[in-house]
């Protein structure tokens, strides 16, 4: 008889377990690294706050799947009612401005459009004739561009780029204008620019060169 009673308990434990899911009520909490989670992302995610526990956690997870915002993202259920939601956001690393204008795409570092924007405190290109829509990549030549800014970015701190001719044009300190192409071994450029800019420094007369042309096979000052 104690066998059974436990068998019954046993059973009756295991349905429980698997009806909960369709029967709690969630309010969803989204985190990101950032804090809270873009608004972006929560106008799409709180449509199933109230909803089922399954249908909750199932849409979710669609959801931020398929976000372009989004690169990584875990679910937990918190006792009594909570959907844990933690968020992985990309991160814009250069702004694209488009001509004549204070429009401006927030772009990531493999090239996708994560927002638009009308002033930014990331490095900024400016020149670029085509801008592309949210969720859409830019060309090619833009994230060559990107890789070009970001870089001279880490090294020293200077915001504006701009496009001309098929050429990125930066000003570092000391008023010395550098001219990359834009294609090419981006690492190998940049890897240039620091030794050339480094020797300038070193040799106590900057004032010496005004410009730095990276476009040839062996680097021209001027």
């Amino acid at each position: 008889m104690k066998k059974i009673i436990i068998t019954l308990i046993v059973i009756l434990f295991s349905c429980l377990l698997l009806v909960m899911p369709f029967l709690i009520k969630v309010n969803i909490d989204c985190r990101s690294q950032y804090g809270t989670c873009p608004k972006e992302v929560t106008d799409k995610i709180n449509l199933f706050n109230g909803k089922s526990l399954f249908t909750a956690r199932n849409s979710v997870s669609k959801i931020l799947k398929s976000d372009f915002l989004v690169s990584g993202f875990s679910l937990q259920f918190r006792i009594p009612n909570i959907l844990q939601t933690e968020v992985l956001v990309k991160k814009p690393v250069i702004a694209f401005k488009d001509n004549g204008s204070d429009y401006m795409i927030l772009v990531d570092t493999e090239g996708k459009v994560l927002s638009e924007a009308s002033d930014s405190a990331l490095p900024t290109i400016t020149g670029i004739t085509s801008l592309s829509g949210v969720g859409q990549k830019v060309s090619d030549k833009d994230i060559f561009a990107l890789n070009l800014a970001n870089g001279v970015y880490q090294m020293y701190q200077v915001r504006d780029f701009t496009v001309q001719d098929d050429s990125l044009l930066v000003e570092l300190p000391g008023q010395i204008r550098v001219i990359f192409p834009l294609d090419g071994d981006s690492q190998i450029l940049l890897g240039s620019l620091r030794l050339i800019y480094s020797k300038i420094q070193n040799e106590g007369n900057p004032e010496k060169y005004s410009q730095i042309d990276l476009r040839f096979k062996n680097p021209v000052l001027r």
